[in-house]
């Protein structure tokens, strides 16, 4: 695998205290944060039967990894990459399919859009009713956002979390990421694909279909919602409280593209980041980019160890 860009090293400066504390000041997500402990004594945001766990025959590291899918992409249609994950990290990983009912619909936040949100509390209720104190998290695409938008309400949930070609990552409008999604990413992802992958894209297909069929209406609604908002923003508060974030992003990657994702990449708001030849699809159909983010979830946690 080749390596466009390394990392950032943490630096120990006034600058970064300055962002720690106005990641904890924030009072964006303090109000936004009772908002969402009232929707989630609210409403029940999974079946148990759309949650699905993983563990490796030898288990080393108790913190488990929660993965949060891109749209529409099944447990099964990632199974590879998730059991990569569970094996090189020796831990339990934990995924699902958040459903596909408008919960909280009528609940108004100018600052987090309630499809979106709506998906953060589901990880949330999964974490609580896994009774977990905290986990690691890999978000892709959607997944991303909607693991940022967790972990900037809930800090206390998480660790460490990898970004991997996250959506509100760069502006684009509605029209343009359909396109991007429905045209490109397709065209891209089936160039030059091995035989033996041709069948996971299949699943990957159905499973995308099938989730916008169940409700056309949220669908449009999700992708909407990722138009409207900065993961950046988010992760300048995640890392201000404390967790630490990495990034990567693929240089043939025709939804949400390296060279934009670039432009707002900095030290205030990313440890690690790295960017590789991968396209958006990448994390679905090539297990090394899942052990790629297995291993900087494992970098993060030796960096704070020597720090602590």
């Amino acid at each position: 695998m080749n390596f466009e860009n390394n990392y950032f090293e943490d630096n120990e400066n006034e600058e970064a205290a300055d962002l720690e504390t106005e990641g904890n000041g924030n009072n964006i997500y303090k109000i936004a944060r009772e908002d969402a402990e009232f929707l989630l004594d609210k409403f029940e945001y999974f079946d148990e039967g759309d949650v699905m766990e993983i563990s490796p025959e030898v288990i080393t590291e108790d913190v488990p990894v929660f993965v949060s899918p891109g749209w529409g992409v099944s447990p099964e249609a990632q199974i590879e990459g998730l059991e990569t994950i569970a094996e090189e990290g020796e831990r339990k990983v934990i995924t699902a399919n958040f459903s596909r009912k408008e919960l909280i619909e009528g609940y108004d936040d100018e600052n987090i859009p309630t499809a979106e949100l709506q998906k953060a509390l589901a990880i949330i209720d999964i974490i609580d009713s896994k009774g977990l104190e905290f986990v690691d998290g890999i978000g892709h695409s959607e997944g991303g956002l909607n693991l940022a938008i967790a972990a900037s309400l809930f800090p206390e949930k998480f660790r460490n979390l990898v970004f991997i070609s996250p959506a509100g990552s760069i502006n684009i409008s509605y029209a343009e990421l359909v396109k991007r999604f429905a045209v490109d990413e397709g065209i891209e992802e089936f160039k030059g694909m091995d035989k033996e992958k041709l069948f996971t894209f299949y699943n990957y297909l159905k499973s995308v279909v099938k989730n916008f069929l169940k409700n056309p209406i949220l669908s449009n609604k999700e992708i909407s919602e990722m138009t409207e908002l900065d993961i950046f923003e988010m992760s300048k508060e995640i890392k201000g409280n404390g967790i630490g974030v990495s990034f990567i992003a693929g240089a043939n990657d025709k939804v949400f593209p390296m060279d934009e994702i670039n432009k707002n990449v900095d030290e205030g708001n990313v440890d690690y980041y790295l960017s590789t030849k991968g396209n958006h699809g990448a994390f679905i159909f090539d297990q090394r980019y899942a052990q790629l983010a297995e291993n900087l979830l494992d970098n993060m946690k030796e960096k704070n160890n020597k720090e602590n």
